[in-house]
């Protein structure tokens, strides 16, 4: 029964923490950059939609995805104009796209389908590794799981690589650093900042189509439920680091996973002690250790570009 309840717990804690991991491996760019985007609640609620939109439309959950993605830029696109070019106050710029994200994924999906009625989409199937998914514990674990869920997985080492052995991660860096002098040695700030604002938009729309598409299967209003907010917390409980992050995720989703499995044990408590629980534990961390993590210097902080 230990090991049962052990390779369940894992291979939730994959499949869990893997909405979060995309939206959070985005917003680790972005803060990089010097940019917060706290509106990541409301992309990757409109990522959900359109993925289940476009999957229901073109009958492929990868084109569904695709959508997702792009519909992700348009939102972080608003975000670009109202915080880089406008210059307004990137926190409430963040709070009211996330409004906004919830009001047109409902809005929309009420436009798109029946209310009430059960909608009928292309899903991701888990891969099929053959003989390597029925090897005893390591096969159930792990191989035994979307296509998204190692995306994800091997996108985190390849952000990792690019911010820290690449010019272009040494330049985002650099402006999410000290904006001025990274003006100052020829790297547009502005460009470079909307540039990764778009890339965590397209992941948090990608992170809310695998909510949807792969772990669900279908759109429900408010989904998200909070899993946006949590990304931003393990932004910060992984130190800005891709590796550190994909970690924080994979503690996440292990709490998430556990939560669901400890309510039969415990029937006398209510189960909406257990349902808190990655969210108290996402407080934690940013109470905690905020203090002794290092943002980047210029974050959240607007650039005027010199005339």
């Amino acid at each position: 029964m230990d090991q049962i309840f052990l390779i369940g717990l894992i291979a939730s804690a994959l499949r869990l923490g893997t909405p979060i991991l995309f939206a959070a491996l985005g917003e680790a760019v972005s803060q990089r950059s010097g940019v917060l985007n706290v509106g990541i609640e409301g992309i990757m609620l409109v990522g959900a939609f359109t993925g289940v939109w476009g999957s229901f439309v073109t009958g492929s959950p990868w084109l569904g995805l695709l959508l997702a993605m792009l519909a992700g830029i348009a939102m972080a696109a608003v975000h670009v104009v109202v915080c880089l070019h406008l210059r307004l106050d990137q926190i409430v710029a963040g709070i009211g796209l996330t409004v906004l994200g919830l009001g047109l994924s409902g809005f929309g999906n009420r436009l798109a389908f029946e209310s009430g009625k059960a909608t009928r989409i292309a899903v991701f199937d888990r891969l099929d590794f053959g003989a390597l998914s029925r090897v005893d514990f390591i096969g159930q674990a792990f191989f035994q799981l979307h296509a998204l869920v190692y995306i994800a997985l091997a996108l985190a080492v390849a952000t990792w690589w690019f911010m820290a052995r690449t010019g272009w991660g040494l330049a985002i860096r650099a402006v999410g650093e000290d904006p001025v002098a990274a003006n100052a040695a020829g790297i547009g700030v502005i460009r470079t900042r909307a540039a990764c604002v778009l890339w965590g938009g397209a992941m948090a729309g990608a992170g809310g189509a695998y909510l949807s598409v792969a772990q669900v299967g279908s759109f429900v209003e408010d989904m998200v439920a909070g899993r946006g907010f949590i990304a931003i917390a393990c932004v910060v409980y992984g130190r800005w680091n891709p590796l550190g992050v994909l970690l924080a995720t994979l503690f996440f989703g292990a709490a998430d996973a556990a939560q669901i499995r400890l309510q039969p044990l415990f029937p006398g408590v209510p189960y909406q002690f257990f349902v808190m629980l990655p969210y108290v534990l996402a407080v934690g961390a940013l109470v905690f250790l905020s203090r002794r993590s290092r943002m980047p210097a210029a974050l959240a902080r607007p650039y005027a570009p010199p005339r």
